[in-house]
């Protein structure tokens, strides 16, 4: 089973969790008029089932875990784990680009004399080659993530 795969089952196994769960809450206790539809032991065996489904996918989810820290990838002439890959892309790219966004003008003129000069700390320029590079470099990181998710078999 790819990474992909699994990721689809675990969806499939959460819309089950929740669509069962619902059906235990509904008929865990309620009003009979015309004859019951469920009893205490249809319940218990939604419970199990339920119980069972979270197991499966924790099972699963372990799986894609051990896959991610013990695959390798090559990412611009660096070898790092999937797992690597994954916060570089949802974390360190993200916050290095936030934090290129703070630079930007403040200051509000009419505030000042009109003899104030405004001194930037930075390079405009610069910093929007900076955040361009970072941003295609998370789009590559992303391309790659896709490619791994749809190749990459679970390790057991």
């Amino acid at each position: 089973m790819t990474i992909l795969e699994a990721l689809k089952k675990i969806k499939h196994l959460d819309r089950k969790i929740v669509k069962t769960s619902e059906r235990i809450s509904k008929w865990c206790s309620y009003i009979d008029t015309d004859g019951a539809l469920y009893n205490a032991e249809d319940v218990r065996k939604m419970i199990q089932s339920v119980n069972d489904l979270i197991a499966e996918r924790n099972f699963i989810r372990s799986r894609i875990h051990t896959t991610n820290i013990l695959t390798p990838v090559t990412f611009r002439d660096r070898t790092m784990t999937i797992d690597e890959l994954i916060i570089l892309a949802t974390l360190t790219i993200p916050a290095s680009i936030d934090v290129q966004k703070l630079l930007r003008r403040k200051e509000k003129l009419y505030q000042h004399p009109k003899e104030a000069k405004v001194i930037l700390q930075y390079d405009p320029t610069e910093r929007d080659k900076e955040i361009d590079q970072l941003e295609d470099m998370l789009d590559e990181a992303n391309a790659l993530l896709d490619k791994i998710n749809i190749t990459t078999n679970l390790v057991d």
